[in-house]
């Protein structure tokens, strides 16, 4: 019954607090219900399965091409389907692990996640990313060791804004040539390996297929990670008693910090305009 399959357990941090906040303050229900529904699996299988560059559509012809981007996602997920549950506010992504395009659609779809929900809602979000046995039908029964394991992950391990990534998960990942396009996701950090929302952006900047559409769609992107130590730090301040919370916000503005210099600058023949 079980399956081998790559999983990825995601949560959004610091979700409790917000909803607590949320009783007492107007607009805010509201906002958690947008970023939840971002998370939605329709959501998800409608926009990020194939990105829309709405800079580079006219405007007459936008609706147009997102039908056809609909159209072509769905012919996606019948040949490489990447299962989706979702709940609260914790989602999970898995793929079967001889299926080597939806494998990898699971990272590609981690980093898409990360970026746009810091940038329409300033939310972060921490998982934990495995291979193993699993039971995963899209929205229905889900269960297995890699489940448990993905859930450990991110609960117990991970601890800062990131996903906490399995050394042998890697290694399974790394078998298969095309993964190293993902090496600017991952960084190494003692027995395990992560990627955090400033690695989603380094991997966005240098690495995906947005690249080729030059900057013109990538300049949201790399705006969004230079702006992002000022907003974590506008975050921390919220939370500068808390010495459970705080720490977290530090190690992200850390990571910016290292990761920021690691990004492609844009072409200099570039026609920003």
């Amino acid at each position: 019954m079980y399956e081998e399959r790559f999983i990825a357990f995601v949560d959004i941090l610091g979700f409790g607090k917000l909803v607590e906040r949320s009783a007492v303050t107007p607009n805010l229900p509201q906002k958690i219900l947008d970023a939840l529904m971002t998370m939605h699996p329709t959501r998800i299988e409608a926009e990020l399965f194939t990105t829309v560059n709405v800079e580079l559509i006219p405007a007459e012809e936008l609706e147009r091409v997102r039908e056809t981007a609909r159209h072509i996602s769905a012919i996606q997920q019948q040949l490489h389907p990447v299962s989706i549950n979702y709940f609260s506010d914790s989602l999970v992504l898995s793929a079967r692990a001889d299926d080597v395009i939806a494998s990898q659609m699971v990272l590609d779809l981690l980093t898409k996640i990360s970026a746009m929900m810091w940038m329409s809602h300033n939310l972060l979000l921490r998982g934990g990313v495995t291979i193993g046995e699993l039971v995963h039908i899209q929205g229905g029964p889900m269960f297995g060791p890699a489940m448990n394991q993905a859930y450990l992950l991110e609960s117990k391990k991970a601890d800062h804004p990131r996903f906490l990534i399995d050394k042998h998960c890697i290694e399974r990942y790394r078998a298969v040539d095309t993964f190293r396009l993902f090496e600017s996701f991952i960084q190494e950090d003692g027995d395990y390996y992560y990627a955090s929302l400033a690695t989603a952006f380094r991997h966005i900047l240098n690495d995906s297929s947005l690249v080729m559409s030059g900057e013109k769609v990538l300049r949201k992107f790399r705006q969004a990670m230079l702006n992002a130590p000022a907003e974590i730090e506008k975050l921390r301040e919220q939370f500068k008693d808390d010495d459970r919370v705080r720490p977290k916000y530090e190690w992200l503005t850390k990571e910016f910090e290292a990761r920021i210099p690691e990004v492609n600058p844009r072409y200099p023949c570039e026609d920003d305009d």
